[in-house]
């Protein structure tokens, strides 16, 4: 077997198995087995270790969507029309969300959900970011769009507007492949526009939250007023 055939059936067995299992319940050995690989260490060979696997899973995926959104927001920012949050937002989802159509796209998405908040792999959504190129230029584009709020509020915006995209796609992914779906199953269109609408308004919705005042700034000081000399008649 060819070694980059061999590396590809290793990643296919793996995706399949962690989709089906949970990426936790899946041995390096059971791995190798459903690959049909004889080689003992090929998954060492190939991926060092258990994570090393998961993360060329996700990466082989990943880097794909990454290179459509830069393409895009490439596009966007050479042309002379000004970018809207909502056209960010659309070259945000849009690649992720036309995962959907194919059953490759729709494992990845799965075990994207798997992982937003993984302990050894994601501690938070925003460790997404640092793995991709696209999603920082995005949220520079989307940052005016957030700055009616206070700092720490849009921050957690940020950060649950990411985690929903990646779960209501792992969720969509689930009920696509789930036979009788409990649930009405949008058309992957539609999914897409209304999870563009959702995000957007997620990042433009006021807070009701008061700001607090900062307990360590000291109060201004009151103005004091000059003693008034006493006047004397001549």
């Amino acid at each position: 077997m060819p070694a980059q055939l061999g590396k590809q059936a290793l990643l296919d067995a793996a995706a399949a198995l962690m989709d089906a299992r949970g990426v936790d319940n899946v041995t390096l050995l059971d791995i190798r087995e459903a690959s049909g690989h004889r080689n003992r260490s090929a998954v060492q060979y190939h991926f060092g270790d258990h994570d090393g696997v998961v993360r060329a899973v996700i990466k082989q995926t990943m880097d794909p969507i990454d290179a459509e959104r830069n393409a895009l927001l490439d596009h966007l920012e050479q042309s002379s029309t000004p970018l809207t949050p909502r056209s960010v937002v659309e070259v945000l989802v849009g690649p992720l969300g036309r995962q959907l159509r194919t059953p490759q796209g729709r494992q990845y998405l799965r075990l994207c959900a798997q992982l937003i908040n993984h302990p050894r792999f994601m501690n938070d959504a925003r460790d997404a970011v640092a793995l991709t190129t696209s999603v920082p230029r995005c949220a520079r584009h989307l940052a005016p769009t957030l700055n009616q709020l206070p700092p720490p509020i849009a921050a957690e915006r940020a950060r649950q507007a990411l985690a929903l995209g990646i779960r209501a796609c792992g969720d969509q992914a689930r009920l696509i492949d789930t036979p009788n779906s409990p649930a009405p199953v949008l058309p992957t269109d539609e999914f897409i526009t209304n999870l563009v609408d959702t995000i957007l308004a997620i990042l433009q919705a006021p807070t009701s939250i008061k700001p607090t005042p900062n307990v360590n700034q000291p109060a201004p000081r009151p103005a004091r007023q000059r003693a008034r000399r006493p006047t004397t008649k001549p």
